[in-house]
């Protein structure tokens, strides 16, 4: 692989390239696939420091401009998948623009979400509107305000939307749902659940993001990344039970996400202040979606990734069935497939 942004680079060159959050499920992910290109030197940038899939790693914490600026020494690209609360995802986001503009690197592929484009329904390009930033207090506000950044950086910066990621390692959307269906929790939800899940396997967002680092002409682009295979999200459901080996899920009442959220709620507010009690309610306080997952499940929204693979020469490369089965085969080593 060679870095085609910078043309400085001889064949025989190696690029050094930071990933940042590489501990995490994406970011992980993303040193996995740099690993594998010739001519690219990974450092894998999180608070522990620790090495990842052989990658060597360097200590480094994006709220803490001391620990960015020996991590970007001599780096010519970054790959941005840190993740948090408000602060790492957009004070942490400018942090590392700043330390990366003043550490002279050329391009940054930073790692955003669909999340952007708020509550829009219907076939959302790349050229849709992105939602108000608002006051700034929920995940979507932070990722528009990380783009927002993003645009007035020094730095040349690629953004990456990816839908709904998934495959080994995937808290929210694999394990998440598993914990929830061997707990009897869940089932199929009608007109609630008849929104349009989006998967994309966590391999081909890392695919996409060495890409983004070797596509001369993405740069300030942004890129809707996709899998290609659209569903209802009772149908992601459905599909996920299969795959752990479960029952066919129960067809519940349209109303049961939205009750269960409303009535978990004054639970969730004392869980969260005590930890015995979380533990208690472990159970009911899983079966009970966020209000954001009841909006996500009836919201009928797909995200073209055309742009993706004209601009940076990708597409998907891991197939729904295939994805699903690694999936199962990482739940069933925590107890939770069969």
């Amino acid at each position: 692989m060679l870095i085609a942004y910078a043309g400085r680079f001889a064949e025989d060159d190696v690029a050094i390239v930071l990933v940042t959050g590489a501990a995490g499920f994406v970011g992980s992910a993303v040193v996995r696939v740099l690993q594998a290109q010739p001519g690219v030197q990974v450092r894998a940038g999180s608070r522990r420091g620790a090495g990842v899939a052989g990658a060597p790693g360097v200590r480094l914490d994006v709220l803490d401009p001391a620990t960015l600026r020996p991590a970007l020494q001599d780096v010519d690209a970054v790959v941005h998948c840190a993740v948090g609360d408000a602060r790492t995802t957009v004070a942490g986001t400018q942090g590392v623009l700043d330390a990366a503009s003043g550490a002279g690197v050329r391009r940054m592929v930073h790692l955003s979400s669909i999340a952007v484009y708020g509550a829009a329904t219907g076939r959302l390009d790349e050229a849709a509107p992105l939602m108000p930033a608002g006051r700034g207090t929920t995940y979507a506000e932070w990722k528009v305000l990380a783009e927002q950044a993003c645009a007035g950086s020094g730095v040349e910066v690629v953004r990456l939307r990816p839908t709904i990621i998934y495959g080994p390692g995937s808290t929210l959307w694999v394990e998440t749902v598993a914990r929830r269906i061997q707990g009897g929790h869940w089932g199929t939800f009608g007109p609630a659940g008849a929104g349009t899940c989006n998967p994309v396997h966590v391999d081909d967002v890392a695919r996409a993001a060495a890409a983004a680092l070797d596509a001369p002409e993405a740069g300030g682009m942004a890129f809707n990344i996709d899998g290609g295979t659209p569903m209802a999200w009772n149908d992601w459901f459905s599909q996920v039970a299969a795959a752990m080996g479960a029952s066919p899920l129960p067809a519940l009442p349209p109303g049961t996400l939205r009750r269960r959220s409303l009535a978990s709620l004054p639970f969730k507010a004392v869980a969260g202040l005590l930890p015995p009690v979380r533990r208690m309610l472990g159970g009911m306080l899983l079966a009970a979606p966020a209000a954001s997952e009841v909006a996500l499940f009836a919201r009928a929204a797909t995200y073209p990734a055309d742009r993706a693979r004209t601009g940076l020469g990708w597409s998907p490369a891991v197939p729904l069935v295939d994805g699903l089965a690694g999936s199962a085969a990482w739940l069933r080593g925590m107890g939770l497939a069969a």
